[in-house]
C-alpha cells in the first residue's frame, strides 16, 4: 500500500441515522400487534390444508393480509408491491403435494434495490395434530406473533426510502417443514438475487416461562455457522445485537451460538443453506405447553396458544429491534466484500486491507478476544487510510493477531453501519477430514 488517500473520508453525525430509526420505530403500534394476532387467531386455523368459507383457514388468512398490505402501497408512492407466491410441493411429514402461498410485500430501494433485506414470519399453524386441517389451531405465539411484527415492519417502513430492498414476506408451510421459506430461498438464489440478510421472527411474544418466572429484557437470537464462530449469519446477529443497545430501551439481543433450538427448525434455515446471512428471533423462554396442542381448559378458562398468554409490549420491543435493524443495514452501503488482514512481524499491529465500497464515506475497524460473543472495540478509520492498486488498508496498532478477530464495517454519509466482514479463519486445515491430513 502507498500514499495517505488525498480524499478526506468524512464521517456525517450518527445521529442521523439514528433520529430516523427513532421516528420510524416510535410509530410502531403495540395495539395494532395485537389486533393482527387476535385477528389471524380468529379464523379458527391456519393448517396448511384447512378448508375456507370465507370467514375460516388459511386460504382466508393469506386473503385477509394481502389486503392489508395491499393498503399500504399508495403511502409507499408506488415503491411497495405486493403478491402471491404460489408452490405446489411434496411435504413429507403429510406424506401428499401440498399448495403453499406466501404473502411478499417488496418495498424497493432507491439507490441500490439490487441489494436485499428479508423480514418474515410464518402464518400457518397446527395443533396437536399435525394432519388434522379442520380443528382449531390458533396459533398466536407461533406464529401470529413473527407475522403482526413483520406485517406492522411494513407499516411503519413503507413511507421511507431506503438504498437497499426490503421483502417484508409472510411464510406458508413453516409447520410442514419449512416449505415456504425453502421455496423462496431458493429461488430467490436461482435468481441470483443479492440477499445481505434474512430474518425470521418465530415465536416472539410471550414472556412468561413455564416455570412462572417472566422475562421481558431479551430477545434470542440464533444463527448458523459451519466452522468458527463469524459466518455472515453470525455477523448479522452481531448487527442485531448492536442495533437494539442503541436504539431499543430494556431489550437485549442475546447471540445464542446455536443454528436453532434442539431438535427444531426454522425459516432462517434454508437461506442459510442458499448462502444466504440469516438469524431467528425468538422469546427469552417458550411455553412448550401451550405450543403445537389443542385449546383445552384449565382453571375453567380456554388454555393454549392464545392471544391471552402473550404479551404485546413486549412484541412492539421486538418489531422495534426488527425495524432499527432493517432500517440501519438498508440504509447503510453494502457489507465490503474482500477483507484480508495480516500480522507485523515488527510490531503488535494488524493490517487490514479491503476493496472500497461504492457510498461508503468512512470505515470501521472491530475486533474482540476470540472468546468473545460480541465485538468489544471499534475505531473509524477515517484519514488513517492508505490506497494502494489493490485497495484499501488500516492499521489496528497494539493487537496481537493471533489473539482476536477482525473485522470491517462500511459507514454511509448518515452514519449508518453495514454488516461487518470479517476475512477467513486460518484454521481451514483443522477441519478437513482426518484421513486427508498428512501423518
Amino acid at each position: 500500500m502507498s500514499s495517505l488517500l488525498a480524499t478526506t473520508l468524512v464521517l456525517l453525525a450518527p445521529q442521523d441515522i439514528s433520529s430516523e430509526i427513532k421516528t420510524v420505530t416510535a410509530a410502531i403500534n403495540a395495539g395494532r400487534l395485537e389486533q393482527t394476532v387476535r385477528h389471524l387467531v380468529g379464523l379458527g386455523t391456519r393448517h396448511v390444508l384447512s378448508d375456507d368459507d370465507g370467514s375460516r383457514g388459511t386460504a382466508a388468512a393469506r386473503t385477509w393480509m394481502e389486503g392489508v398490505f395491499k393498503e399500504m402501497v399508495p403511502r409507499s408512492g408506488g415503491r411497495l408491491t405486493v403478491e402471491r407466491k404460489e408452490y405446489t410441493l411434496p411435504s413429507r411429514r403429510l406424506g401428499r403435494q401440498v399448495k403453499l402461498v406466501n404473502i411478499v410485500a417488496t418495498l424497493r430501494g432507491v439507490s441500490d434495490p439490487e441489494r436485499v433485506y428479508v423480514v418474515g414470519g410464518h402464518y400457518d399453524s397446527i395443533n396437536g395434530n399435525p394432519r388434522d386441517a379442520r380443528g382449531d389451531a390458533p396459533g398466536a405465539n407461533d406464529d401470529a406473533s413473527g407475522t403482526a411484527v413483520v406485517m406492522e415492519a411494513c407499516r411503519v417502513m413503507c413511507e421511507r426510502e431506503f438504498a437497499a430492498t426490503i421483502k417484508f414476506v409472510c411464510y406458508d408451510g413453516e409447520e410442514m417443514g419449512l416449505l415456504g421459506s425453502t421455496a423462496h430461498a431458493k429461488e430467490l438464489a436461482d435468481d441470483e438475487v443479492k440477499v445481505d440478510g434474512m430474518i425470521t421472527n418465530d415465536i416472539v411474544g410471550n414472556t412468561m416461562g413455564m416455570d412462572g418466572k417472566r422475562r421481558s429484557t431479551y430477545l434470542r437470537c440464533f444463527s448458523y455457522s459451519p466452522r468458527g464462530n463469524d459466518s455472515t449469519g453470525r455477523s448479522l446477529a452481531r448487527s442485531a445485537s448492536r442495533s437494539a443497545r442503541q436504539n431499543v430501551k430494556d431489550l437485549e439481543v442475546m447471540i445464542i451460538y446455536r443454528g436453532d433450538r434442539y431438535g427444531r427448525g426454522g425459516d432462517h434455515r434454508p437461506f442459510h443453506a442458499e448462502g444466504f446471512p440469516s438469524i431467528r428471533f425468538t422469546e427469552p423462554r417458550e411455553d412448550y405447553s401451550r405450543q403445537h396442542r389443542n385449546v383445552t381448559e384449565r382453571d375453567g378458562k380456554p388454555y393454549g396458544d392464545l392471544p391471552e398468554f402473550m404479551d404485546f409490549a413486549y412484541l412492539g420491543k421486538v418489531c422495534s429491534v426488527n425495524v432499527a435493524l432493517l432500517a440501519e443495514l438498508a440504509s447503510a452501503p453494502a457489507a465490503p466484500g474482500r477483507v484480508s488482514v495480516s500480522g507485523s512481524r515488527t510490531a503488535y499491529d494488524v493490517t487490514v486491507s479491503w476493496s472500497p465500497v461504492k457510498a461508503a464515506q468512512d470505515y470501521e475497524l472491530v475486533w474482540r478476544s476470540t472468546t468473545a460473543a460480541d465485538w468489544q472495540e471499534s475505531r473509524l478509520v477515517g484519514e488513517k487510510v492508505t490506497r494502494g492498486r489493490r485497495g484499501m488498508s488500516a492499521v489496528i496498532e497494539g493487537q496481537c493477531l493471533d489473539d482476536v478477530v477482525v473485522g470491517l464495517r462500511a459507514v454511509g454519509g448518515n452514519g449508518a453501519r453495514s454488516r461487518v466482514t470479517v476475512p477467513p479463519d486460518p484454521d481451514a486445515f483443522a477441519q478437513r477430514p482426518s484421513s486427508d491430513r498428512k501423518r
